[in-house]
């Protein structure tokens, strides 16, 4: 770390107490406050997992960025019902906001301003069923199927149109050129060391094809496309033993995929910066926050978000959340947007999740309480 970038952690570790003594119902207002209407123009969708075990549904939340401030359940708000169980994943094409609901097998397809619904997807058997991932190439919508398949949704008509039979489990996927990509992690098969599930699948846009699969580490579910250099990240994790999680990089020009042994298991990306989040769950002074330049592979900084300790207990660390799930930049500040499960062992899945939001030194601005487990976000720009 820099004197200079040390210096203004130290300066901001000084201003801790005052900034959350500010941000109080007030200043920072979940739903807005009484006197605020709900409306989406600028900001960090939270797609909010709910716990099924617990038959907590899932949720959307919006942070309003203009605004200083959250609204939670904006689409049961809307719409007078549940978006479902298991929420994974949205995205955004045209004017609409496609989501993803695993344990209810559908897709929403909601206005990205109200959340107001307009569609209601529901596979067929031989379209799939749990959707994961959500993805577009601004024609189409893609979804990965956790049985095995990825659909395309039409737009024109938001129906399914045609479907295509990957690996086991497939995860998260990414658009390079002219194909598709997808993870396949047969994750569901643990007690057999994951075999179906050290391949990245490469789908031909044109015809909705498989051209082939791509070998990666074991257990691969993170997954990020750099369109201008032609490569792919992929996060496999491993068997969360014996097996490590490591970093690969595909160049999808010529199908060669590298190790890169670097310990992962969230990332995204922002410009020709690739963000790297290692979660090791002994604690937050453990975890890696490392950042890499996607063109050389280098690391661009070994500590995005540092752990700071307090200068009154150097027991009490602070600046990180307890349990990561979710990483984004907004790339209109490069400010760092990342969800977390609250430090409650027994009961953190079953709690609301909250997000901290960082400035590009680093340093923690504000935080927001959103739905349960909060393990996805989307920027609305």
């Amino acid at each position: 770390m820099n004197v200079m970038k040390y210096l203004k952690f130290c300066a901001w570790a000084l201003a801790l107490p005052m900034l959350f003594v500010a941000c109080d119902d007030d200043d920072n207002p979940g739903n807005g406050g009484e006197e605020t209407e709900f409306r989406a123009e600028r900001g960090i969708y939270v797609f909010n997992t709910g716990n099924e075990g617990y038959s907590i549904n899932g949720s959307l939340t919006f942070i309003d960025l203009a605004g200083n401030c959250f609204f939670n359940d904006v689409f049961k708000d809307a719409n007078g019902r549940e978006l479902g169980s298991t929420v994974q994943d949205g995205v955004v094409l045209g004017e609409n906001l496609y989501i993803a609901v695993s344990g209810s097998n559908t897709v929403e397809v909601v206005d990205k301003h109200t959340a107001a619904s307009i569609a209601q997807i529901c596979p067929t058997t031989e379209q799939g069923s749990q959707p994961r991932d959500i993805v577009t190439d601004g024609e189409y919508v893609y979804v990965s199927m956790f049985d095995g398949y990825v659909s395309r949704i039409n737009p024109a008509t938001n129906t399914i149109d045609n479907t295509v039979q990957v690996g086991p489990n497939p995860e998260e996927m990414a658009v390079v050129g002219d194909y598709l990509y997808v993870v396949n992690s047969d994750g569901l098969n643990y007690t057999g060391g994951y075999a179906g599930g050290f391949s990245v699948s490469k789908i031909r846009l044109d015809d909705f094809t498989e051209e082939g699969k791509i070998g990666v580490g074991m257990n691969p579910t993170k997954l990020v496309g750099h369109a201008a250099s032609g490569q792919l990240f992929v996060g496999c994790m491993g068997d969360y033993m014996e097996n490590p999680a490591s970093l690969w990089v595909i160049d999808t020009a010529t199908g060669t995929a590298t190790d890169l042994g670097e310990p992962v298991t969230l990332m995204c990306l922002s410009g020709n910066t690739l963000y790297t989040i290692y979660n090791n769950w002994s604690g937050r002074e453990n975890m890696l926050y490392v950042a890499y330049d996607v063109l050389t592979h280098a690391v661009a900084d070994e500590a995005f978000i540092p752990v700071l300790a307090s200068q009154q207990d150097s027991e009490f660390e602070y600046n990180r959340v307890d349990n990561p799930a979710g990483i984004v930049v907004n790339p209109d500040d490069g400010h760092i947007f990342v969800t977390s499960y609250v430090d409650d062992p027994a009961n953190a899945y079953a709690l609301p999740s909250y997000v901290y939001e960082y400035d590009t030194d680093g340093m923690v601005q504000r935080s927001f309480d959103v739905g349960v487990g909060a393990v996805n976000m989307l920027v609305l720009d």
